[in-house]
């Protein structure tokens, strides 16, 4: 994949990933023909089969499953400083660095969502140079990793946007065995 395809892929994750609102369920079709255009078949087929089951759900049963997993599921929230931390203290300072990260960045957050909320992270991801994005998600690689394991666990529908996300960040270079980046390294 290249840059523009990485960004992209992270684009349409990051809006797949969000509240199932209508404005997603009328576009589901558009997403379905714009990712014709992406190189990597595994990315392609993991969002197109996401893309299928929810179009096989009423509007009502997205927005159910949706608020199960992700409302609901303390383990599979989209908050990925979250399972690490939950509420403490130290989430807090995890997410000012994050909010500084961005903002160094050229990029503010909406101060409707925390900082570390998947979805945020992937729309920037999608308007910075790859460097950045992979310097930010391979520092929360093993978070994201610990989300799509408990969605594999669940068996929801949404474990293959966090596959297909993988996909995209192993073309953008972030490794899976690697350690990450400390926070304390966030510019």
């Amino acid at each position: 994949m290249n840059e523009l395809e990485i960004k992209m892929g992270y684009q349409v994750i990051s809006f797949l990933l969000q509240y199932p609102d209508k404005e997603r369920a009328e576009v589901l079709p558009e997403i379905n023909s714009a990712i014709n255009d992406l190189q990597d078949i595994t990315v392609k087929e993991k969002i197109k089969s996401f893309l299928k089951r929810a179009e096989c759900l009423s509007y009502e049963e997205w927005i159910d499953h949706y608020i199960e997993y992700f409302d609901f599921g303390k383990i599979t929230n989209l908050y990925v400083t979250y399972l690490k931390l939950g509420e403490q203290r130290e989430r807090g300072l995890e997410l000012l660095k994050l909010k500084k990260f961005y903002e160094s960045n050229g990029f503010h957050a909406s101060e409707k969502e925390l900082p570390d909320y998947l979805p945020l992270m992937l729309e920037f991801c999608a308007l910075v140079p790859v460097p950045i994005s992979s310097e930010l998600l391979q520092m929360y690689y093993k978070n994201i990793d610990e989300i799509r394991i408990q969605l594999q666990k669940a068996e929801s529908d949404y474990v293959l946007l966090l596959e297909a996300l993988q996909e995209v960040m192993n073309h953008a270079g972030i490794a899976a065995s690697a350690e990450g980046v400390d926070s304390n390294e966030l510019n």
